[in-house]
């Protein structure tokens, strides 16, 4: 248990690191941020030679997440009583995911890893980039008004809960890696558990519920969660196959965490570019 509580501290102190070194000044930014593969990396890594059958459990986990950050930033944007609401909007979001999430963990539905996985992460990414441009809103100013998360000790200070829910939703994922050891399946759906972006939306809704502004803010925000959620979803897959494929009883783990973070860099600097080119081709820089 020690070895539980050793790696949950460890992966709390890259989490603060991390919300240390982010400032999101960017609506699009923060809305592709939601997804941010946070957890579920840390679930892959800590899998290691399992690490594909963890994610062929969290893929499906991963598109359930995208579609619920997605269809609650659409509803804040096209509905008054939605923004009116946000703990009501919040509950029922959680509700529905965890009625989809027990049907998904009844069924043990995964994605069969090889040319299935290839073959709907390439769906996936196709169909994130058509209904981005189809919802494309119109050019705002808004996008870089103020920013909505300061970096550096600020930004840990103000995330102080969401920083407790990840530490819980990452001991789960450890204790139950640690008592059920052949239970691949249920660690990588745990691992890939919302608490956090649902806390970041419910947030977003509290903080827009009575701005005069909120409805171009949410639009430009929820425009490109789902180019986030494809950007975490190829995450998942190449760090699931790296970790698989170079694992072993004898391998070591500072490799792994390695590759993890720079696969957050790699992720970080695809989702800024994302944003910038998505504006430019809009012609809205």
């Amino acid at each position: 248990m020690a070895s539980v509580l050793l790696r949950t501290a460890a992966g709390t102190v890259l989490f603060v690191a991390f919300l240390w070194l982010v400032r999101i000044d960017d609506y699009r930014v923060a809305g592709m941020m939601l997804t941010f593969p946070m957890l579920n990396g840390m679930a892959l890594v800590s899998a290691r030679e399992h690490a594909r059958k963890t994610g062929q459990s969290m893929v499906p986990i991963i598109v359930l997440n995208g579609v619920m950050c997605f269809l609650f930033t659409l509803a804040l944007a096209w509905s008054d009583a939605a923004r009116a609401h946000p703990v009501a909007l919040t509950a029922l979001a959680a509700v529905l995911w965890l009625c989809v999430y027990a049907v998904l963990e009844t069924r043990n539905v995964m994605i069969p890893w090889g040319w299935a996985t290839a073959v709907f992460a390439a769906a996936c990414v196709m169909a994130s980039v058509a209904i981005t441009t189809w919802l494309w809103p119109a050019c705002t100013t808004l996008a870089t008004e103020t920013p909505l998360r300061a970096g550096g000790l600020a930004g840990v200070l103000d995330s102080w809960i969401r920083i407790a829910l990840f530490a819980l939703s990452l001991f789960v994922v450890f204790v139950v890696a640690h008592f059920y050891r052949d239970a691949h399946a249920a660690i990588g759906r745990l691992g890939a558990l919302p608490i956090v972006p649902l806390f970041g939306l419910y947030t977003v809704a509290s903080v827009l519920a009575s701005d005069p502004a909120a409805v171009p803010k949410l639009e430009t925000m929820r425009s490109m969660v789902l180019v986030g959620w494809m950007i975490a979803l190829v995450f998942a897959i190449v760090l699931a196959a790296h970790v698989a494929r170079t694992s072993s009883p004898r391998s070591g783990t500072l490799g792994h965490l390695a590759a993890l973070i720079i696969g957050w860099g790699i992720c970080l600097v695809g989702i800024a570019a994302s944003a910038r080119v998505a504006t430019t081709l809009a012609g809205c820089s």
